[in-house]
């Protein structure tokens, strides 16, 4: 115990339980940084294409997410999302991350923070490395296009101004696209009670009212460490298992996306 208070006072307890941001300034920042930096528009020579997503990776140890890496760069899926706790919170973990990182244009990387990101001033380097928590963009085939949403719960909810944001999101872009993914970490069904981050029972009726009246397809968490699936009204919820060195059954998801269904496995490390 006297080792643990010693080291929570060189690093100010507060950092562990809350972020230093609010949901609604991250959302502020990353906005500022989309409209420097827009997010482009990725092209599917195929109609079918595939798109792989991890979570949980808690860096620093990076074995299991560089073998993964490698699967992935020999595979080149379209997309790679990364949906959140890249780390475990401490603060040589980005640099641990990002030291084994692809180059974007040889692997495109869409990554959204968890609660372990936040923790003692990581939003700041999240910042530094990734630039934006929110934000959309669309794959295109010769037929049609799909929109992807990547959102900011990493601290158990949207907030006021991100849940705005993606309510005229939906609104406005659902019928130009085909399918509708959402991407973010903190999983919206539980199957056990868990400590960290428990989302707002509140907001949960609104983002399921959400999906139902815009038909969102697909919802992809992580946070549980347990990989599960459910069904409500159109939308599948997916939550991933965990990818960190320490998980016993580390896996990826392959999502698979054709002209007339969505399908998905999950692939042991």
């Amino acid at each position: 115990m006297g080792l643990c208070l010693s080291a929570c006072l060189q690093i100010e307890p507060r950092g562990f339980f809350v972020s230093y941001e609010s949901v609604d300034q991250r959302f502020e920042q990353s906005m500022t940084w989309n409209d420097q930096h827009p997010f482009p528009t990725l092209v599917s020579s195929e109609e079918e294409y595939e798109f792989y997503a991890v979570s949980d990776i808690h860096a620093g140890k990076t074995n299991n997410l560089g073998l993964f890496l490698e699967q992935a760069l020999l595979q080149q899926p379209i997309a790679v999302f990364m949906a959140g706790d890249l780390t475990t919170g401490n603060a040589n973990d980005y640099h641990e991350l990002y030291a084994v990182l692809p180059p974007q244009d040889s692997l495109p990387l869409f990554p959204i923070p968890g609660n372990h990101d936040l923790y003692f001033g990581g939003w700041k380097q999240y910042r530094l490395l990734f630039g934006s928590s929110v934000y959309s963009f669309s794959i295109k085939t010769s037929q049609t296009s799909d929109l992807y949403i990547c959102l900011d719960n990493a601290g158990g909810t949207l907030g006021a101004l991100q849940l705005e944001w993606l309510k005229e999101l939906l609104l406005y872009e659902r019928p130009q696209h085909r399918y509708y993914v959402l991407v973010n970490h903190n999983n919206w069904v539980r199957l056990r009670r868990m400590l960290a981050t428990n989302p707002y029972v509140e907001e949960l009726e609104v983002l399921l009212e959400l999906c139902l009246k815009h038909r969102v397809d697909l919802v992809i968490s992580g946070h549980d460490h347990k990989s599960h699936t459910a069904v409500f009204g159109n939308t599948l919820f997916i939550t991933l298992d965990a990818l960190r060195d320490s998980y016993p059954t580390p896996s990826y998801l392959i999502v698979s996306i054709g002209p007339d269904s969505i399908n998905y496995s999950y692939r042991n490390l």
